[in-house]
């Protein structure tokens, strides 16, 4: 008789091992993954040791601080670069906005004046109407380049209206000559063509012009003031990693019962300058950029809009000769231009713009206010040649006082830009070499806390 044997109460673990409850789970776990789990509980039980502990530390606080310095270095990049357009792109355009204005409207006061006189336009007249129609067209294909090379929201809009001008200003200047011809051969149409030409470049061409300057004059300012706000993410950055850098010297010293790390105060050094570095830059930008640059942009804006004021209001005198028609409209924009440059060389006063440019101007303006009020005497009696004369005045060898008074006001105009042109680059210069200096230090900041830590982690190996 063959006896069964029993099996052991501990047989079921022999099943266990041979049949896993879950053989998927058990395949990836002592699989692919076995030995990088393994590694994964290696290095935990390694971060419990005070080894461990400062590796960790020392990777976290150098993660810390390269983040801190790129993020600094790119953004003090960023600002260069968008400085540099404003630079060399935006500013300019805004200020081949003003001289588009006012050439224009000059061309048209010099184009009205000559019907004023007898004969001819003369030499020097038909002279300065070219020059002031090639400067124009110059400064048009400036603002173009500069919207492109901008490319700010506005840039599309500005595109658009230089090309409206540009495509007027042919139809403009044939409608003079062909004004210019008549008068030349006693036609009273020349006066017609000549009116339907200023009417072209007041409703539409000088519209856009000025729609040109009220853009680009907002989009430097605009960019101005966003290139002026500090940078306070990148700094608290730095700041942050200040911060953990002096709490694990701390840290250290609870560990270690030592005070001072060399490598670690060499390293905070570098820390401490990039920051000095980066906040007197931001100090620097913000000051330039918005104070100071407001300050010398607010008497350059008056006087641009006194000069235009000033241009048309001398045509509005042409014409109030040339159709004999009443001066109560040309005495009211006389009066809000001479309010309008009294203003803006008060402003240009205040501002400490040049005392002599702003004496003569102002004699300039008085002069032409006394010729004004005689020409508005001798148009209400009737009395159009002695109204001609007036306005022909101090042609030839002399100067008008109209004329005095332009030249003037476009000096102080090209002093108040170099002001603003040169606050400018009072900002691009703060923000030049900040990038890679904070960059620098940041990784110099990281090798001295590494050299300074060696020593201690040394002492367990």
């Amino acid at each position: 008789m063959v006896t069964q044997s029993r099996p052991s109460d501990d047989a079921w673990l022999d099943e266990l091992e041979a049949r896993p409850a879950h053989p998927r789970l058990h395949g990836v776990l002592h699989g692919p993954l076995a030995g990088p789990l393994r590694m994964g509980r290696r290095g935990h039980a390694f971060a419990q040791t005070t080894p461990g502990k400062i590796i960790v530390v020392m990777v976290l606080l150098t993660a810390m601080l390269l983040a801190a310095g790129l993020s600094m270095s790119q953004s003090m990049s960023s600002r260069n670069q968008a400085l540099d357009t404003v630079r060399e792109a935006t500013e300019p355009m805004s200020a081949a906005a003003h001289l588009l204005s006012t050439s224009l409207l000059r061309a048209d006061t010099i184009a009205a004046g000559g019907f004023v006189q007898p004969g001819p336009l003369s030499h020097e007249d038909a002279q300065a109407y070219s020059a002031a129609l090639d400067t124009a067209v110059s400064s048009a294909g400036e603002i173009y380049k500069g919207a492109v090379e901008a490319d700010t929201a506005t840039s599309e809009r500005i595109e658009e209206l230089v090309s409206e001008i540009q495509r007027d200003l042919p139809v403009y200047a044939g409608l003079n000559e062909r004004a210019r011809v008549n008068q030349r051969m006693g036609n009273p149409v020349g006066v017609a063509y000549m009116s339907e030409a200023s009417s072209i470049m007041r409703t539409r061409m000088l519209v856009a012009a000025s729609e040109i300057n009220a853009l680009t004059r907002e989009d430097v300012a605009k960019e101005m003031r966003r290139l002026s706000e500090p940078q306070w993410v990148p700094l608290s950055g730095l700041v942050a990693a200040l911060g953990f850098l002096v709490l694990t010297q701390w840290w250290l010293w609870r560990v270690f019962r030592r005070r001072l790390n060399k490598g670690f105060l060499a390293g905070t050094l570098a820390v401490v300058v990039a920051l000095s570095w980066a906040a007197v830059s931001n100090y620097q930008s913000w000051r330039n950029g918005s104070v100071e640059y407001e300050r010398a942009a607010k008497p350059w804006e008056e006087l641009t809009v006194a000069r235009f004021d000033a241009l048309e209001t001398r045509t509005d005198e042409t014409f109030a000769l040339l159709r004999r028609q009443s001066v109560v409209h040309s005495s009211r924009a006389f009066d809000g231009t001479y309010a309008s440059v009294s203003a803006a060389l008060a402003t240009a006063e205040e501002y400490d713009g040049e005392q002599q440019l702003i004496d003569d101007a102002r004699d300039a303006l008085r002069t032409w206010a006394y010729e004004h009020n005689e020409l508005v005497g001798a148009l209400n009696t009737g009395s159009y040649e002695q109204a001609a004369a007036l306005l022909a005045s101090g042609g030839g060898a002399g100067e008008a006082p109209f004329r005095e008074l332009d030249a003037a006001l476009s000096k102080l105009i090209a002093s108040s830009r170099e002001g603003t042109q040169a606050y400018i680059d009072a900002s691009l210069d703060a923000t030049r070499q900040v990038s890679a200096v904070v960059a620098l230090l940041s990784m110099l900041a990281v090798v001295c806390t590494w050299l300074g830590i060696r020593r201690r982690l040394g002492e367990y190996l």
